[in-house]
């Protein structure tokens, strides 16, 4: 992990910026690809990278504070962190930093044994007082998604042949044997970088790609001058990407895109390339993306449509792993954004069309006959001085004061989240209790479907069938 990171991350439940404590630091060749300095990067040996400034005003977060060594901002591209904690000055909540890629999971996605066992390990170089005051992951919320996300970092346990699966990662975007494959997932990229908007003045823009995978995309992006962040929930991933790509790799960050550890109005891009139909709670990612971008900048979503999820592919995946395969069109999209600072969402395509086509005229049956891809690609603009209606009009106590701040709307955007999802919770358990009744009817009726057809059978009842027919003949009925 390059020590410019620090200046990005922030604790995924609280907020609140996060100290490093390093117990490993590595050499790493020098790398265009990195920026050159970062404000937190310490002096050699020091065991504490330089302090961020806290949000939380508390005796931990001073203790914190004194303990970051003096900046030496040129490390950047000498060191790396190869393993260490991050301590969050707000909550007091600790995250790992395991093989160069820092893990900033929120509770209820954590492994809480493996992290006591690695604060164990690093606790001799650890004030004891600090060491006191760490918190544990607290009691999980309920997510009703997160059957999902563990199907995906879970996702090594799954596997027969873990190498024929993560093969394509060592190679990314080239698919051997495939190169149709590999002409898509080039031009798509082509495509959907353009709608980003990085260009001329803008090289030093930060750029966040979501559900990054194998990184590839976050790759092309970092060597083409961006500070680029690539998240993913999945490890497994992001350990094939920097075994691909090396020391100099860009950022990476395991975390779950419904609770991005960035800082606000960070990112001048967000791009989320054939990821974005895996997230449950999309409208949750949405107001994620909405904090870290600065005013103007744009999310980018390069996604299969709504028959994706029932695609034979699609199936065979949900049934085998448990992912969830999800397509959206732009009504989807523009639900997922209700409620948040962007301006209405603009569907691309891109063409491949004769002049006689378009002299014809090109409409959206058309456009979408000719387009390039089989998916689709939407652009949503952050606009913090558009607020959709919807969030105006949700229900608030008598005599309450309208929202007028984006963190009160962003309030009661969370809190029609919740209700939503209690209801469809009550719904899904309704469905699941009716499916049971019904098959429990069914089971029922095919016993006494038996039941008949064993009686039917049996030795009386072909007697009896025998006297009737006997009886017919003799004129006796």
């Amino acid at each position: 992990m390059r020590y410019a990171l620090l200046s990005y991350l922030r604790c995924p439940e609280c907020g609140d910026a996060l100290a490093c404590l390093v117990t490993r630091e590595v050499a790493t060749p020098t790398s265009l690809f990195v920026a050159a300095e970062a404000e937190r990067a310490p002096a050699a040996g020091s065991a504490f990278a330089a302090s961020p400034r806290f949000a939380a005003q508390t005796p931990f977060a001073a203790r914190l504070a004194a303990l970051g060594a003096p900046a030496a901002p040129s490390r950047n591209r000498e060191a790396a962190v190869a393993a260490g904690l991050l301590v969050c000055g707000g909550c007091a909540r600790y995250f790992p930093i395991l093989d160069s890629l820092p893990e900033l999971l929120p509770d209820h996605l954590r492994s809480p044994s493996r992290d006591a066992a690695l604060l164990d390990r690093v606790a001799p170089a650890l004030p004891a007082d600090i060491r006191s005051a760490l918190r544990a992951p607290a009691a999980a919320d309920h997510d009703a998604g997160a059957h999902y996300k563990r199907a995906e970092m879970e996702i090594v346990s799954k596997l027969e042949r873990p190498e024929e699966f993560f093969g394509p990662g060592f190679s990314a975007p080239f698919n051997p044997g495939n190169n149709e494959f590999t002409q898509y997932l080039v031009s798509l990229f082509g495509a959907v970088v353009r709608l980003l908007d990085l260009t001329g003045s803008s090289q030093s823009a930060v750029v966040l790609d979501s559900g990054c995978g194998y990184a590839w995309t976050s790759e092309w992006l970092c060597r083409s001058g961006f500070e680029t962040i690539g998240v993913d929930i999945c490890r497994a991933y992001l350990e094939v990407a920097i075994t691909r790509m090396g020391d100099a790799h860009p950022h990476l960050v395991v975390a779950d895109v419904e609770h991005l550890p960035l800082a606000a109005g960070c990112a001048d891009a967000v791009l989320a390339y054939e990821s974005f139909h895996h997230v449950p709670d999309r409208a949750k990612a949405m107001a994620g993306y909405a904090r870290v971008l600065k005013d103007g900048g744009p999310v980018v979503l390069a996604e299969p449509g709504e028959a994706h999820e029932s695609a034979v592919g699609s199936v065979d995946a949900m049934t085998k792993y448990g992912i969830l395969e999800k397509g959206m069109e732009l009504a989807d999209v523009e639900r997922y954004i209700a409620g948040l600072p962007f301006a209405p969402p603009e569907q691309h395509y891109v063409l491949r069309a004769s002049a006689e086509t378009l002299a014809a005229g090109i409409d959206l049956p058309s456009a979408w006959r000719h387009s390039l891809f089989h998916g689709n690609l939407f652009r949503i603009r952050k606009d913090a001085a558009r607020i959709a209606p919807t969030v105006a009009a949700a229900p608030r106590a008598p005599g309450a004061v309208a929202p007028r701040t984006y963190e009160e709307l962003h309030a009661v955007h969370e809190q029609a989240i919740k209700e939503m999802t209690a209801r469809v919770q009550r719904l899904e358990a309704e469905l699941h209790q009716a499916t049971l009744d019904i098959t429990a009817a069914r089971a029922a009726a095919v016993i006494a479907q038996r039941t008949v057809g064993d009686m039917e059978r049996s030795l009386f009842w072909r007697a009896r069938r025998g006297w009737v027919r006997l009886a017919a003949l003799l004129g006796l009925r």
